[in-house]
């Protein structure tokens, strides 16, 4: 899998609107178009062979799956909780001699990135957590993901020559040892062994385990809760918590059911242990803080102190006009207008639309 470069990850990602509907291809688009490509479109045989790819080990169709020029190959990675594939077009297409079998083993590499959970958040390719992985670990992965390819290629019938046709289109035997991809021979025996694990019905499937099927409920959930049937999409949930406690999408997408539902205390339980995994997400912070504020009784709430920490933290990790309004507005709840003031300075010159008795205040008192 190729390293995307993603250097203008903080100031686009401020502009996506937090809410539990963040799977779309709209998003993928503007993830797409913040990484310089412009030229999109909807490709059926691609997703054909997606879905072929997933039926081989039973798994749903709950892929966001896009052409995007500024992608060398093919990439896969998640962005809160949703499972992404970015592919080249001309790529995909020089790969493949008068079949899809190239087009196909491509594909069925970033699957198996998905499948063996390799893939990180969106958000840590924009952060030092990325560099926590080695590049022997990546070797590692990459190795793993020829070797689902090779098992899905043989289970659909293709034969081993494809594979390694493609192997040897993008890969050279020279040291790998500073590199995050393996040399050309170790991924054509890589390729072979999950060929032959394709091939034999008797050996037992290996991509099966109580995490993939916990993603498959939280795939369920979101579902459900786009077509706004919000119990059975909590249960949904609820059953991915249960075989993945630590799965912090379904987590952060429980306690936002729960917050729709006035179930604040049960919200707050859930958002707790999301940021307890996986304490980089600033909508985790952001889900938190708003929470925190329905949760407070009073102005002098020590909950409403807790929130404006909380929207600290999210603004400290994506900063943007909207969490510089909602910590103004804390602030104002709490303290009074002298330490909310600068806030909504900010908000305003970010480009956020201020309510009209704040734009009175400011034009009244201004900061000090």
């Amino acid at each position: 899998m190729k390293k995307l470069l993603f250097v203008i990850f903080l100031s686009f990602v401020s502009n996506i609107i937090y809410s539990q509907d963040y799977g779309n291809k709209a998003t993928a688009l503007e993830l797409c178009a913040n990484m310089g490509s412009s030229n999109f479109g909807t490709d059926i045989s691609a997703e054909n062979t997606l879905e072929l790819i997933l039926n081989t080990i039973g798994a749903s169709k709950r892929f966001v799956l896009l052409p995007c020029e500024n992608v060398s190959n093919a990439s896969a990675f998640s962005f809160r909780g949703i499972r992404y594939i970015f592919y080249n077009r001309d790529f995909m297409q020089s790969i493949d001699s008068g079949n899809n079998w190239g087009n196909l083993f491509v594909l069925a590499h970033e699957v198996g990135h998905h499948i063996n959970n390799h893939t990180l958040d969106f958000v840590l390719y924009a952060t030092k957590n990325a560099g926590t992985i080695t590049l022997e670990q990546k070797r590692n992965q990459e190795i793993e993901a020829d070797e689902f390819a090779g098992f899905v290629l043989a289970k659909l019938g293709g034969s081993l020559s494809e594979a390694n046709r493609v192997i040897r289109s993008i890969s050279t035997n020279k040291d790998d040892s500073y590199s995050t991809h393996p040399s050309r021979n170790k991924r054509l025996n890589a390729v072979k062994i999950g060929y032959e694990r394709g091939s034999n019905k008797s050996i037992q499937k290996k991509y099966n385990s109580k995490k993939d099927i916990a993603t498959e409920y939280f795939y369920k959930g979101y579902v459900d809760g786009k077509k706004g049937d919000l119990n059975t999409a909590l249960s949904n949930y609820s059953v991915a918590i249960s075989l993945n406690p630590m799965m912090t999408s379904a987590l952060n997408n429980r306690a936002i059911i729960f917050m729709d539902k006035g179930l604040f205390n049960e919200a707050l339980e859930d958002i707790n242990l999301a940021i307890k995994y996986k304490s980089n997400d600033a909508q985790y912070f952001d889900n938190r803080a708003r929470i925190k504020m329905n949760l407070a009784e009073s102005a002098s709430d020590n909950l409403l102190l807790e929130s404006i920490g909380d929207l600290t933290s999210s603004i400290s990790l994506e900063p943007n006009s909207y969490r510089y309004f909602q910590r103004g507005m804390s602030k104002y709840r709490y303290f009074g207008w002298d330490k909310a003031c600068k806030d909504f300075v900010k908000a305003k010159s970010l480009g956020e639309e201020l309510p009209q008795f704040i734009l009175l205040q400011l034009k009244k008192y201004g900061c000090e």
